[in-house]
């Protein structure tokens, strides 16, 4: 996969959790139709600019976007 998917996917990503709030790993890939290989890589991208908010709950990870 090239950088360019990788920071589109990282664009639909931001914006879904933008409109949705905080979202399961599992839900975000349903609301994606994401991989989960591509949405790691696409939260991976937003983490490193330090555009989304990740935590552990019951083995799970959520994800929300910063704003």
């Amino acid at each position: 996969m090239n950088n360019t998917r990788i920071g589109s996917n990282a664009g639909k990503v931001w914006r879904i959790l933008n409109e949705k709030g905080e979202l399961s790993m599992y839900m975000l890939c349903c609301a994606t139709s994401f991989t989960f290989e591509d949405a790691a890589l696409a939260i991976g991208w937003l983490a490193r600019e330090g555009k989304i908010t990740l935590r552990r709950k019951d083995n799970m990870a959520f994800l929300s976007a910063k704003i």
